[in-house]
């Protein structure tokens, strides 16, 4: 399963609404896109004119939906984009790990929007909310309203709360006492005036830094200020007597008392300085950040709006590449469709024509077969009828050539008695034939017969074949015996002299062989049926094991057209039902 969002299954439904959406002739102002469930296919929950009332009732917890909503930027009054990526609390982990990646798929779906909420909760979506980050979009999508950064206030010193300590003149007091000669010198000092000018100041970064430098400056030299104050006191006090009067003590502690309460004035002073001090630089601090942060977010906005500008150019290069995609597919698709409509119509009527092709060849085939069957039954009863008058007319034929033959036999008969009274020469020949039909031999081992012949000596070696020796005893061989009449023959008697003449004989049967082959011409090809057959069709024949099939043409490989063993019936069966007869 792919945790890709799949746009493919309702493009045309998501396509559909966010154009609505987008469009200003459409009422149309929010839509809501949800997955078909146990899928990651995107469709169309929800669209409506509501605006963002509305569109807030349609997120459900359990649920991980993107909206789009067309709303008005309070600002300047201009159609502004919104568009939120909802992922719910009682959506199933696996789904959260995948919401990222599929919100920047959806995200790249849309064409442009100004502004990207992703919501959690109802808290999210509030359209009080919504409307808030539209107004601080400051016109995400359109030019960048960017001002020039207005000239930094020059940084004046700060004033300074201190004030010199007045000490009191101890020395003038007692001056009265002392001589001028005696009076103790000065004590020397290092102290050197600090500036306090700020320098001019090179960048607003830096100016923090400069003013806590400045205040470091001011307190370092009070405090070297005041220790040297206090060395000056004890070092003058060091140098003089001690006076022993209680005038002097009273003063010396009078001043000592007033010299820490100044002490302590200065250092109360000093720390509500370092206190305002401090307060000035945090928010002087405090300033500069939100100044930078305030142009980091300037700088990340028109970075944002820059990224999206490209990506709204790259989804519109896009979607005019997909949308020149789908419309070449589509003219395709259609170019196909109505080129397979056309070879189908094609095919279609090609089929027609071929079946009424098929349809009038095969009553063509009937009527000639019908035609056939009727010219081969006619030609039949001729040939029966033509064949009945040859039959007449070779019996007469051959009973004329019979009567002749069996007188040429009486007269050998009569001859073959009279030879057979002479005893000295006389001797048994066997069975006697008279030939009937003249016979060429085809074989070595056979004997060509002459009509009217006599062979003598025949030994029946088989039904249709017979052994003799011609009458002049030249020739001997096979011949066929339906060629030849057998002559009864006598003993041989020394007594007798005469016979009884035989009756001629009995009118032969036509020949077997040549009739058969007459009637197998007539016959055409012949088979005989290996196994029963059953017509499946009208134009079928059937038959049963070992009937015999005439007048076969070959139609095909596997189907043959004969004439029925009934001799009345013609039509096709199969080959491998039956054997030929050569």
């Amino acid at each position: 399963m792919s945790f890709h969002v799949n746009f493919t299954t309702h493009g045309q439904e998501l396509n559909a609404a966010y154009q609505a959406v987008i469009s200003e002739k459409d009422d149309t102002n929010w839509l809501i896109y949800a997955y078909d469930k146990g899928t990651y296919d995107l469709r169309v929950q929800a669209t409506g004119d509501g605006g963002l009332e509305e569109l807030n009732d349609e997120f459900s917890d359990g649920k991980v939906q993107f909206a789009y909503a067309k709303v008005i930027d309070p600002n300047t009054e201009l159609p502004k984009f919104v568009f939120v990526g909802w992922c719910g609390s009682g959506v199933p982990e696996l789904r959260k790990a995948f919401f990222n990646s599929q919100l920047s798929d959806v995200s790249k779906f849309f064409k442009s929007f100004h502004v990207q909420i992703n919501a959690r909760d109802e808290a999210d979506v509030e359209p009080e909310l919504i409307m808030k980050r539209v107004a601080e979009s400051s016109g995400a999508n359109y030019s960048v309203h960017k001002e020039s950064a207005k000239p930094q206030a020059r940084v004046t010193p700060v004033g300074s709360v201190y004030k010199k300590t007045e000490i009191p003149n101890i020395a003038a007091m007692q001056r009265e006492s002392m001589t001028k000669e005696n009076a103790p010198k000065p004590v020397g000092t290092n102290y050197t005036p600090v500036q306090t000018t700020p320098k001019k100041m090179e960048q607003r970064w830096n100016m923090a830094q400069n003013q806590d430098s400045g205040a470091n400056a001011v307190r370092a030299e009070r405090e070297r200020f005041e220790k040297e104050v206090r060395d000056r006191e004890i070092q003058k006090a060091k140098i003089q007597q001690p006076q022993q009067d209680d005038e002097s003590d009273r003063l010396q502690a009078e001043a000592e008392a007033a010299a820490r309460r100044e002490q302590e004035d200065a250092n109360r002073r000093r720390r509500e300085q370092e206190a305002e001090e401090r307060r000035i630089r945090d928010q002087e601090n405090e300033m500069a950040r939100q100044r930078e942060q305030e142009e980091e977010r300037q700088r990340q906005q028109q970075q944002q709006q820059q990224q999206q500008q490209q990506e709204q150019e790259e989804r519109q290069r896009q979607e005019q590449e997909e949308y020149h995609r789908r419309q070449a597919e589509q003219e395709e698709n259609e170019r196909r469709q109505q080129q397979q409509q056309q070879e189908e119509e094609e095919k279609r009527r090609r089929q027609e024509q071929e079946e009424q092709e098929r349809q009038r060849r095969e009553a063509e085939r009937e009527e000639n077969e019908r035609r056939e069957a009727a010219e081969r039954q006619h030609r039949q009863q001729q040939e029966e009828e033509e064949e009945k008058e040859r039959q007449r007319q070779e019996e007469k034929a051959l009973q004329s050539q019979l009567d002749q033959t069996a007188d040429r036999a009486v007269h050998a008969s009569q001859a073959a008695g009279a030879a057979a009274a002479v005893p000295s020469g006389s001797h048994y020949q066997g069975v006697s034939a008279v030939v009937l039909f003249e016979y060429d031999a085809s074989e070595t081992n056979e004997m060509s017969l002459l009509e009217g012949e006599v062979v003598t000596q025949i030994d029946q070696v088989d039904e249709g074949w017979w052994f003799g020796v011609s009458e002049d005893g030249k020739k001997q061989g096979l011949f066929p015996a339906n060629y030849v009449q057998i002559l009864e023959q006598e003993q041989p008697a020394a007594a007798t002299a005469t016979a009884d003449i035989p009756a001629p004989p009995p009118v032969p049967v036509h020949p077997e062989e040549p009739k058969q082959q007459q009637q197998q011409q007539n016959q055409g090809n012949v088979a005989v049926a290996l196994y029963d057959y059953s017509a499946e069709e009208d134009n079928e024949i059937s038959f049963a094991e070992g009937d015999t099939i005439t007048q076969i043409e070959f139609v095909s490989e596997d189907w043959w057209q004969g004439l029925a063993a009934n001799g009345k019936t013609v039509g096709l069966f199969p080959a491998n039902y039956v054997e030929l007869k050569q």
